[in-house]
């Protein structure tokens, strides 16, 4: 059997970081996904019950296999993979910030217990092995969430972003809530940004081409659009060969 095929965009599973302050309407828009499996880290999906129609996992400390975000992740992955969920279209983490706090505390625990020395303790060298060994240990959990034959919407909170302004450091803008590398793994990006009753989706990024910068439509349908239209663009293109 061949390795390779020709590329097409049918069966594109996506990969999307939603991110943008509370009330920003982030869950809403991201259970507007095809058929959701919710890991809800925070607990608050339940509101949308009546709105969405969607499947939930919640953190469970008296079972070994949910305990905490990180166990209750890679665990729910292994549950897609066995085929557990086969209606199931779009895996969401929400918000990404509690799961990648949990991978750094995690992953704190067995550096110190390796290294026989407390974080909080390093030098400047050791800490950039640290560094080094918390991104590592991240992008494991990320990498197989990217993997999931699903799509992927990863929900982050907003958090300050700080520069030197008038001589002194302060807040200039927002930024999400999460590692750098999140950001490179993900096909698009959106910042959902409230004002009065209005709700902005700005396009951060985004590997298909003709996603509009600010989306028109505040769920994730104007995405589905955009996809519709690159296959309409490349059948045209193919017809007129």
């Amino acid at each position: 059997m061949a390795l390779a095929k020709k590329a097409t965009l049918d069966d594109v599973n996506l990969k999307i970081m939603i991110w943008g302050e509370s009330g920003s309407g982030k869950s809403r828009f991201s259970l507007s996904a095809p058929s959701p499996l919710v890991i809800d880290l925070e607990g608050s999906t339940r509101l949308y019950a009546d709105e969405f129609d969607f499947w939930k996992a919640e953190v469970d400390k008296t079972n070994p296999l949910a305990s905490n975000p990180a166990t209750l992740t890679v665990n729910l992955i292994k549950e897609i993979l066995e085929g557990q969920y086969p209606d199931r279209k779009t895996l969401i983490i929400d918000p990404l910030t509690d799961l990648l706090d949990c991978i750094e505390d995690v992953s704190a625990k067995k550096y110190e217990e390796m290294i026989g020395k407390k974080v909080g303790e390093l030098n400047a060298v050791q800490k950039t092995k640290w560094y080094a060994y918390r991104r590592e240990m991240a992008r494991t959990v990320l990498n197989q969430l990217k993997d999931v034959p699903m799509n992927l919407i990863l929900v982050a909170r907003a958090k300050n972003l700080w520069d030197q302004k008038d001589g002194k450091m302060q807040p200039v803008g927002l930024t999400y809530d999460a590692l750098d590398i999140v950001e490179y793994l993900m096909d698009i990006v959106i910042q959902l940004e409230k004002n009065g009753d209005e709700t902005k989706a700005i396009v951060k990024k985004s590997r298909l081409g003709n996603l509009p910068k600010i989306l028109d439509v505040k769920n994730y349908n104007s995405i589905t659009q955009a996809l519709e239209g690159s296959k309409k663009t490349a059948k045209e293109n193919k017809a007129g060969e």
